[in-house]
Parts: C-alpha cells; structure tokens; sequence
C-alpha cells in the first residue's frame, strides 16, 4: 500500500513565474462527488450553483478576488471561482484538499453558540393522552448517550456536515445567516441534573439580535415541520429503552443570556415505548452560551 501523500494538482510546465492573487472566499458549498466532477470537467458551461451566487464574486478596487469555493465532500478537493457575473467558472483555480483547508479555517475562526432549551418526556400508553403520562427529566438524564445515538442515526448523511443548516435556503446572496451560521446539529444534554435539549452551532464572527432572531425563527420550524417533524414518526430503538419517539413542538421564541432552562417532569418506567417532545415555552425560557461549555447562572 501506498503510504506517500497523494495531491491532485494542475502541473503547469516551464513556468517562468508564479503570479498569485488575493483571494476572499465569501462562501463554501460541498456538493456531491458527481457534481463536482461534472463541474471539473466542464468549467466553461453554465452551472446553477455560480449562477445562484454570482453577486458574491467580484474583483474590488484593492485587486481582492471575492470568490465562491465549491468542493467535493467525498474527496475534499475543490475550485475557488470568480465568475464576474458569469454563470460559469470564468475565474478559476483547482484547489487540492478545499475541504480540509476549509474546515481547519472554521475550527480556528468560528466560536460555539449552544441553544438550550427544555424537554418534556411522555410515556407511551395505548388510549391515555401523553399529559396523564409525564416522566422526570432526572431520571432520562442516565439514557442521555443511547437518546443521541438514535437521534444521530436518523440524520441523513447530507445532514451530517450542517445539521439543519443544510435546508436554509435564503432568497439573497448577502443573507447573514447563511453566511455567518456553518451548522447546527441538535442533541440532549444533562444540565443542572436534567435532561436538556441543546442546538449547537459553529458561527463565524457574531450575529446581529435580527439574524439571531431569524435564526431562532428558523429552528423552529425545523424542529416541528421539518427535522423535529422526521424525527418524532420515527423510534429510537434502545436494549434499555426498547423504543423512543421524539416529537418537538413548534413554540421555540427568543432569547435571553440571564434566564434558565425551564423544566418539569414525573415519574419514569422503563418499560414502557415513549417519546419526547419540547415543552411549549415562552421568552424566559431560552439560554444562550457562546464557549464549548454552558453559562453557570
């Protein structure tokens, strides 16, 4: 087995000088092994994804290419384009392991911003409303792992980059949301003793309160028509709790840094199918963090 680096390049022969550009990459999309090699192999004919994004791509007064960068998710190389208006790649240069260049790029320049919010844990009871059958948060905080692998597996392996993010489609090139917000995977944690639900995003610079407001906005109808809506029709199926659905409600609001996560609960039995949902909650029940471990309030 070959253990030496291996880079797919673009050789040029008998260079006399290698004349480089500054380049801003203004947004990064992963496309399918498929659409990149259709796209690598012929720059020169209209492509949907340039077209979509070619107000983003200039050259400014400084001599600074604004670019979009489109890489293969598969294999990680990409091609930084400057289209100037084209619907083609009339501005271009192959870009070996894009991917990796990218996500190291986001690690080093983006800061973790977690929703939190409470949940309400039902069992499952043939004919008895799930009111009458309330469990303690307490007591599903100890199947917090087997809760995330289920939820995990559901993801669709186009998720798994963005998490929601990967169906927000703005109408607008400049959208801040789209620009600034890379992912947003959701998740149940135990905070204060309870079980918690959490969205966690990778954020580039800081949003303003209307794009968080949006941002909110758009969780929300993610975790009851969208995400949250795939998720509750589906089992979670564990050795120690058999079966799990997990069904969000639609009522996510706004946020506040001095407020705590608001959450009730009763008793709890195992052997039972049940599912989970978030409690319908108001302005005071959202807390914000803004570091890889939660705000003490």
């Amino acid at each position: 087995m070959n253990e030496k680096l291996m880079i797919n390049a673009a050789l040029l022969r008998k260079e006399s000088e290698f004349r480089t550009k500054s380049c801003v990459v203004e947004k990064a999309v992963a496309v399918s092994h498929d659409e990149f090699y259709n796209l690598k192999s012929h720059p020169l004919r209209d492509n949907d994804l340039i077209t979509e994004h070619s107000e983003m791509m200039f050259c400014d007064d400084d001599g600074v290419y604004h670019c979009l960068l489109i890489y293969d998710k598969e294999n990680g190389d990409g091609l930084l384009i400057e289209s100037e208006g084209s619907p083609y790649a009339r501005y271009a240069q192959y870009v070996p392991n894009a991917k990796l260049l990218y996500e190291n790029h986001m690690q080093t320049h983006s800061h973790e911003m977690r929703l939190c919010c409470p949940l309400e844990i039902y069992q499952y009871v043939e004919d008895y409303p799930p009111e009458c059958c309330i469990l303690d948060n307490e007591e599903m905080a100890k199947y917090a792992d087997e809760i995330n692998q289920g939820i995990k597996e559901n993801d669709l392996p186009e998720e798994r980059e963005r998490g929601l993010m990967h169906w927000y489609h703005p109408n607008d090139d400049n959208n801040e949301l789209d620009n600034k917000v890379h992912s947003a995977h959701c998740s149940v944690e135990i905070i204060n003793g309870e079980l918690t639900g959490v969205i966690t995003t990778k954020v580039m610079g800081e949003l303003s309160d209307e794009a968080l407001a949006q941002f909110i906005g758009y969780c929300t109808g993610q975790l009851s028509d969208g995400w949250g809506e795939s998720l509750g029709q589906k089992y979670i199926r564990s050795p120690t709790l058999r079966k799990l659905l997990m069904k969000y409600l639609k009522s996510l609001q706004a946020t506040n840094l001095s407020r705590k996560c608001m959450i009730s609960g009763v008793k709890w039995n195992s052997r039972s199918m049940m599912f989970i949902r978030l409690q319908k909650f108001s302005f005071q029940n959202w807390l914000i963090t803004r570091s890889s471990s939660l705000l003490k309030i």
